[in-house]
């Protein structure tokens, strides 16, 4: 008879669900990634117009022209702003992400160090029971010499 592990389909359940919490980690990772990216496009791009706004404020410019590239600053930075509250919820939901895939990964863990402790079990109880085996057939010639001598 063979080793059997009867936990083997919550083992198998719990590598899937780590599977999925890894995959779930990997794509808030991916999605934090995209808006620091994207904050570092629209800061380069608010540092640009900001030295178009300089350059153009040193020449005669019209206040309708002025008031214009006010509101595109302001817009500018109320994207920044918008930005920033998006990665601070992304920066959350990864960490959360990263908690549930600890999680399950602790949770296989420790069916796998279950498993490997029974299978231990198993292997010594084989042993056990092997040595048994053999004394007992070691035992049965000694007792088949003995009576043989006799004769």
């Amino acid at each position: 008879m063979g080793f059997k592990y009867r936990l083997d389909r919550v083992q198998n359940l719990k590598e899937k669900f780590e599977d999925s919490a890894r995959i779930e980690l990997g794509k808030k990772v991916e999605e934090r990634r995209k808006v620091e990216e994207d904050i570092i496009v629209l800061n380069k791009k608010i540092d640009s117009f900001s030295n178009e706004f300089r350059n153009e404020i040193k020449e005669a410019v019209s206040v309708t022209k002025l008031t214009n590239m006010i509101e595109y600053k302001k817009h500018l930075n109320e994207q920044l702003n918008k930005l920033f509250v998006e990665l601070e919820k992304k920066v959350k939901e990864e960490e959360t992400a990263l908690e549930n895939y600890l999680q399950a990964k602790r949770e296989k863990d420790i069916l796998q160090k279950l498993k490997d402790k029974r299978l231990e079990d198993y292997k010594m109880e084989e042993k056990r029971q092997e040595i048994k085996d053999l004394d007992e057939i070691a035992r049965i010639n000694h007792i088949i010499k003995k009576t043989n001598k006799k004769y």
